[in-house]
């Protein structure tokens, strides 16, 4: 199961993660289940909140099964690491608000740094966040991590079939959430990404699962 969501994380298709697997009869589809089911158990485990210094907000908008989400994106520039992420149907101020809120009440009263969108602006003053545009070498960081999580999200199409309500909406955004905290472990725990210039970040969570310890010691290998 760790290897193969570690080969789909690196960058290849589901189908071409399951082909090292066929011996042991793991199609596709298993792979995106596995991610499904370790999401919400990679997401607990995070930057350690005391060496946040800054932090810079972006947001993108990616197929959802045909409709139009926006992923909102917390990232750490001097980590290199994930911090959070929102989901939603829109990119507004009530969305950065909710998200911008999250963030204070779990890094403290930390800079925001943004590219001076109008809604991240009102949302910082209404969370009581210190606001910052962030210069030009800066935003283009920002503008390569954002691309990093886009080149992952080509196939939400066909793993996110959504429609805008009841359970269908609710599922989409569950799915995605699960992906998204798979991938943010990957990124700040498991890869060494050369674009970005970063090694992993060190592992100081206590009381983890044991099985879980050796899934980041083996991929780490």
């Amino acid at each position: 199961m760790a290897y193969a969501v570690y080969l789909y994380f690196s960058g290849l298709s589901l189908r071409r993660a399951a082909r090292p697997l066929r011996l042991i009869v793991r199609s596709h589809v298993s792979i995106w289940r596995w991610v499904q089911r370790l999401g919400p158990i990679l997401g607990s485990i995070g930057a350690d909140p005391r060496e946040v210094r800054r932090i810079f907000i972006d947001e993108t908008m990616v197929d959802l099964g045909g409709t139009p989400a926006w992923i909102w994106i917390a990232f750490e520039p001097d980590l290199r690491a994930i911090l959070d992420f929102h989901v939603s149907w829109r990119g507004n101020s009530i969305d950065a608000y909710l998200f911008i809120r999250r963030l204070v009440r779990r890094y403290g009263g930390v800079p925001i740094h943004t590219d001076g969108a109008g809604w991240c602006a009102d949302a910082c003053g209404w969370a009581g966040a210190e606001h910052i545009v962030y210069d030009r070498p800066l935003r283009n960081l920002m503008e390569r991590m954002i691309q990093y999580l886009k080149d992952r999200t080509e196939a939400f199409d066909d793993l996110f079939p959504a429609r805008k309500s009841g359970l269908a909406s609710g599922r989409a955004f569950e799915r995605l959430r699960n992906w998204l905290s798979a991938f943010t472990f990957m990124h700040n725990f498991v890869f060494e990404d050369g674009d970005l210039g970063r090694p992993p970040l060190e592992w100081r969570e206590e009381g983890m699962p044991r099985w879980l310890d050796e899934m980041r010691r083996m991929l780490r290998l």
